[in-house]
Parts: C-alpha cells; sequence; structure tokens
C-alpha cells in the first residue's frame, strides 16, 4: 500500500528544491531518511504477525519507532521549509540553517583535510549568510606563521569567488574578500520588501522585480564582522532600476521614471534643450527618458534626460559638488580592427593641439555656461584618452611650462595633477578630428573633496 507521504519523493525532484545548494548525493540521502521515515507500524507489523514478537524486541521496536518519528518529522519539516514562498522567495531550508555543512561544498583537493569540523562549520555559515549561496572550497593552506588556515572558493577570474583566512585553533573568521552574483528570485526576503517602497519614494516603477544580485563582502582583521555589499537590478518592460545596499541599509536608490514626471520642470528641459543645441546645434529634440538617482552615500541626487537618438543630459546636486553634463554619445570612434588601426587612432588622439581642442570647445563653453576659457587652464588626461579638463589658473601651479624666453605660461598644456585650490572645472570629451562629444562642469565647495 503506498502511503500518501511518499509524494514527497516527487516534489524534492521538482523545482525549486533541483536548483537548491543541495549536491545529488545529499538529495538521495534525503530521498532515502523520507523512505525510511514513511515506514507505518502497520507495514512495519507484517514482519511479525500480531502476539509472535517478543516483549523485549516489541519495547525495542517502540523506541525505534518513536525515533523514526522524530527523525522523519524533522525531514519532511525541512523538505517543507524549502517549498515555503513569501512575496515570490524561497525561504531558507531548515536543513541548511539548523545544519550549516549540510550545503557545503569540497572539491577533491588533498588540502582538504586541513579543514576542522569548526572551520567547515565557518565557511559554510559564511558564504550562507554573506553570499547568498555555497562555492565550492578548492584549496586551503596553513600560515607558516600566523598560524592562521588559508582557504580559497570558487575561481579568481570568475564572477564568484572567495578568500577566508580563518584562525587555525578556533576556526573563527579573521579575514575575508568575498563576491558572486545570485539570480534576482534568491534575493534574501528583508531586502525584498524594501524595494517597493523604496523606488516609490523615488517615484519610480515601484513593481519591478529583481534580475541580478552582485554581492561583496570584506572583513579586515580586528574588524567584528564582515561589511557586506549589495546592488540590485531591476527591470520590467522598458524600464530600470539599481538598488544598493550597505549591510540591510539601502544607501543608493534608481529608476526610470515616467516622461511627465513632477521631478522635470519646464525650466528643467528648456536648459538642457539649450545645452543641446549648444553642443549639437540641434534643438527642439523630444525627452525620451528620464532617471532618477538618490545616492545616500555620497548625499547626492540627479536627474538623467535622454533626448532624440543619442544626446544625454545629467544635472548633479550633492553637498559637497554639483555637476553639469551634456553629452552627445553617438559613436563617432572609427572602425578598428587591427593593432595598428589601434594604434594609429590612438596617436591621432595625442596628436590633437591644444589650441585646435581649445577653438572647438570655447564657443561651446561659451554658450553653455558663459565661462571664457581664456582664464582657465588646460590639462591633457593621459590616462583616458579622448579626455581633458579645463581649470581656474592658481597663484600656485606647481608644473606650469617655461617658455623659451624663460617665464611660466600657465595656460600651456601639462599632466600635471590638480592646482590645490580649484573649485571649478570643465571636462570634456573630443574625437580625433578635435570634435566635442561631452561637456561636464564641475563645481566643488570651499571644503569639497574632489
Amino acid at each position: 500500500m503506498k502511503h500518501p507521504n511518499d509524494d514527497w519523493e516527487k516534489e524534492i525532484q521538482k523545482e525549486p528544491f533541483a536548483e537548491s545548494p543541495f549536491t545529488e548525493k545529499h538529495k538521495q540521502h534525503v530521498l532515502r531518511q523520507v523512505s525510511w521515515s514513511q515506514k507505518t507500524p502497520k507495514q512495519t507489523g507484517a514482519l511479525h504477525p500480531p502476539g509472535r514478537i517478543p516483549n523485549g524486541r516489541m519495547n525495542l521496536r517502540k523506541r525505534r519507532l518513536r525515533t523514526g518519528s522524530v527523525m522523519g518529522g524533522i525531514v519532511v519539516a525541512a523538505l517543507a521549509g524549502a517549498f515555503i514562498l513569501w512575496n515570490g522567495q524561497i525561504v531558507e531550508p531548515v536543513v541548511e540553517r539548523f545544519y550549516p555543512t549540510a550545503s557545503l561544498q569540497l572539491s577533491d583537493d588533498p588540502s582538504m583535510s586541513l579543514l576542522t569540523d569548526k572551520m567547515k562549520r565557518t565557511v559554510a555559515i559564511t558564504m550562507r549568510d554573506y553570499l547568498g549561496k555555497q562555492l565550492e572550497v578548492t584549496l586551503a593552506k596553513k600560515g607558516p606563521i600566523t598560524g592562521w588556515v588559508y582557504v580559497e572558493a570558487g575561481q579568481e577570474l570568475e564572477t564568484d569567488y572567495a578568500q577566508m583566512w580563518l584562525d587555525g585553533e578556533t576556526g573563527a573568521l579573521v579575514e575575508l574578500n568575498m563576491r558572486g552574483e545570485i539570480p534576482g528570485d534568491r534575493l534574501e526576503h528583508r531586502f525584498v520588501r524594501q524595494i517597493p517602497g523604496l523606488l516609490a519614494d523615488i517615484g519610480s516603477d515601484s513593481s519591478m522585480k529583481p534580475v541580478r544580485v552582485l554581492r561583496s563582502a570584506i572583513m579586515k582583521k580586528g574588524q567584528a564582522m564582515p561589511i557586506m555589499n549589495t546592488s540590485l537590478t531591476l527591470q520590467k518592460d522598458e524600464s530600470y532600476g539599481e538598488i544598493r545596499w550597505r549591510q540591510d541599509q539601502a544607501i543608493y536608490v534608481s529608476g526610470d521614471l515616467t516622461l511627465n514626471t513632477a521631478r522635470v520642470t519646464a525650466e528643467i528641459l528648456e536648459t538642457a534643450q539649450e545645452a543641446i543645441k549648444g553642443l549639437s546645434g540641434e534643438s527642439k529634440l523630444p525627452l525620451r527618458g528620464v532617471n532618477y538617482t538618490r545616492d545616500d552615500d555620497l548625499s547626492e541626487e540627479s536627474i538623467n534626460l535622454t533626448f532624440g537618438d543619442h544626446y544625454f543630459v545629467r544635472s548633479i546636486q550633492g553637498k559637497a559638488s554639483t555637476h553639469y553634463m551634456v553629452m552627445d554619445y553617438k559613436g563617432y570612434t572609427p572602425e578598428l580592427k587591427t593593432m595598428e588601426d589601434h594604434e594609429r587612432y590612438i596617436e591621432e588622439l595625442l596628436g590633437v593641439e591644444e589650441e585646435i581642442i581649445r577653438q572647438h570647445a570655447a564657443p561651446i563653453i561659451k554658450q553653455i555656461f558663459n565661462i571664457d576659457l581664456n582664464d582657465y587652464t588646460f590639462y591633457r588626461d593621459s590616462s583616458n584618452l579622448g579626455m581633458a579638463s579645463f581649470r581656474p589658473e592658481s597663484n600656485e601651479d606647481p608644473e606650469g611650462t617655461t617658455d623659451s624666453g624663460g617665464t611660466t605660461d600657465s595656460k600651456s598644456t601639462t599632466d600635471s595633477e590638480e592646482p590645490s585650490g580649484t573649485k571649478d572645472e570643465i571636462q570634456i570629451r573630443y574625437t580625433q578630428d578635435a570634435r566635442i562629444t561631452m561637456i561636464e562642469r564641475i563645481q566643488r565647495e570651499e571644503n569639497g573633496s574632489q
């Protein structure tokens, strides 16, 4: 006779258990446990007809049945825990909560023998609580001086990777550097429940769903616990959003808004249109997209506007600085098929003279920001080809160049660091033919940092 609870055997082979962190070996072990726990007194009694079981064996049988019932109840409850859904989120299996090492994955490397039970438990709990998944432990190595045990999981060049340093005696976590990715539907409920309110607070679509989660955790020697950072990407139809948490506290929220949002006033639209006209000569382009970002970590908020097919305007208001950028993001880079093409293009960018760049940039900057570049020094960004900046002259220019007459020309091109005391800066991006494709004005407060 088939017992009704035999259906568990079918269920645990379905989603979401099939994609749980448990290994196939563990699944088979659970199947055997469930099968064993489902033996009823009637089934077992078939082996011994009533009245023919000795009293001693009868008592032993009763104890075994009671033990089996308890164990079976725990196993079934654990399996049931894997299927509980809350707002579409799978609650952590009970087995992994009370027996963390059940899902720990160890490679066949001989160094795994260095790991004590306490170390295995620390590794499993750390990855479970701070990464949301278990990575295969590939290496364990004991330090010759500190007595620490170094543990490595995942692959260094892959998205999922972890380095842990454990106390050789207690197995406690000493240092940690870990990163990984989990699907959006595996995001913990304590984060999921915050999403609608955070998106609604900035005026974005609160029904966007989690798509991708990037997780990292760092712990230095002397710290009580790791610092965990969670970055979530959201999407619904053509709308996108992003939320970042430090520990469980949201520090960054960004999302697309409707085109008629109250955040985009007539003044903001007019200023943006004028900026695009100054950069490209085009006017009255249609507004295609609006995105708003609040960064509590930097005490900044920004609004991003997309116009036409390839124009972008960003305004950032922060405690330490304000930014205003207009950009033409159409691809102006020539097709580069060979290494020789790349080298030639780099030489062309480096060969664009300052005077030519000034001639192209000055009238645009004058029209948009009403700034005369004659009072600004030119700095070429040697680490970012095609980027340069204009900064106000300073009374202390430590690396000004000297001309043939022996005088210092503070307007000459230099790759020096920004002079101290600079509070206003204009950054530009240019092409090999000196076309200006981006201009950003940065205004810093007197005590603001870069």
